[in-house]
């Protein structure tokens, strides 16, 4: 949050009749960075339609892994990068790389000079439901997050995944168990990946678990619900 938006958001908290927020980490962040809320404040974590829970079918040229994102520092594909080739004449893991942003080009750059050509390939942008068909495993390796809509959506494709433990992830993946990396780990992270290439079943195993775990907690029905719920019997607001 910049600091002009800080500042704008401190001059209208006192004006504020009540507060949403997508998860826990952001109303912490907003407190951290804004000040103390004196209205009424509520968690709505975001929501996923029925049509995005499904079981994932893979295609036929599928690669290990795959990592979907904006290309920019917070998202951490570099150390993705790194960790596939860390100890890559052990476990020679193929990915895809999905998206597009101001750091393209040093990140292909940085591809090369790691010795990742043939092992890694870039895609322009692609929906997540064509990138989960490409990749066995999807990472999300990011430094920084909010309340990542593409870790839901994995977790609802019933995909397995490799994270980092930042902002609301660890919401999202609550007590199933799934071991979230540091940031900026490359370290970590190829231990996690080595991981999945010995050994997939508990990547899969857990995979089944939190997409039944997402399909009872982040719906569009519980959205909608606790947000007209919120606006009534917080704000008083009259049914129309």
């Amino acid at each position: 949050m910049s600091r002009l938006y800080i500042k704008a958001e401190r001059k209208l908290l006192p004006l504020s009749d009540g507060l949403l927020f997508e998860s826990v980490f952001a109303a912490n962040r907003y407190y951290e960075l804004v000040g103390e809320m004196h209205c009424p404040v509520r968690i709505v974590p975001n929501g996923l339609y029925p049509h995005e829970f499904y079981e994932p079918m893979l295609a036929d040229d599928a690669v290990d892994f795959v990592s979907i994102g904006e290309f920019r520092r917070n998202k951490g594909v570099d150390v993705l990068l790194e960790a596939l080739a860390a100890h890559q004449a052990i476990f020679p893991g193929r990915a895809l790389i999905v998206g597009n942003g101001p750091e393209e080009a040093s990140l292909k750059r940085l591809a090369r000079r790691l010795g990742l050509n043939g092992r890694v390939a870039f895609s322009g942008p692609q929906s997540a439901r064509s990138a989960f068909a490409r990749g066995r495993c999807v990472v999300v390796p990011s430094r920084a997050e909010s309340f990542p809509y593409i870790v839901l959506e994995a977790a609802a494709a019933r995909m397995p995944m490799i994270a980092t433990g930042v902002g609301g992830i660890p919401e999202i993946v609550g007590e199933i168990g799934m071991p979230l990396i540091p940031p900026g780990d490359p370290e970590a992270l190829a231990g996690q990946l080595r991981a999945f290439l010995s050994n997939p079943k508990p990547f899969l195993t857990r995979a089944v678990d939190l997409q039944k775990y997402v399909s009872e907690r982040f719906t569009v029905d519980n959205m909608t619900n606790a947000i007209v719920d919120f606006y009534i019997s917080e704000l008083g607001a009259g049914v129309a």
